[in-house]
């Protein structure tokens, strides 16, 4: 649950502060695309990622530092 205070980060910080790994739905609704494209820029090896039974899941640390690294 994010506070006030959160909504006043920039996105990659307010992701930096989750504990818990992200899902694909979590991140393509925190960075406003869809979960088909977060998917596709997984499976290019565009965002670091890594598997848990099978499914997708991201280290908010890494996706952070991935955003920082390709703000436009």
């Amino acid at each position: 649950m994010e506070t006030d205070e959160d909504l006043t980060l920039d996105i990659p910080s307010r992701i930096e502060r989750r504990r818990k790994a992200l899902t694909v739905p979590e991140l393509a609704g925190i960075i406003g695309i869809s979960t088909r494209q977060v998917y596709a820029l997984v499976q290019r090896g565009h965002i670091p990622s890594y598997r848990i039974a099978g499914t997708v899941r991201l280290d908010p640390a890494s996706i952070a530092l991935w955003l920082r690294s390709n703000r436009a």
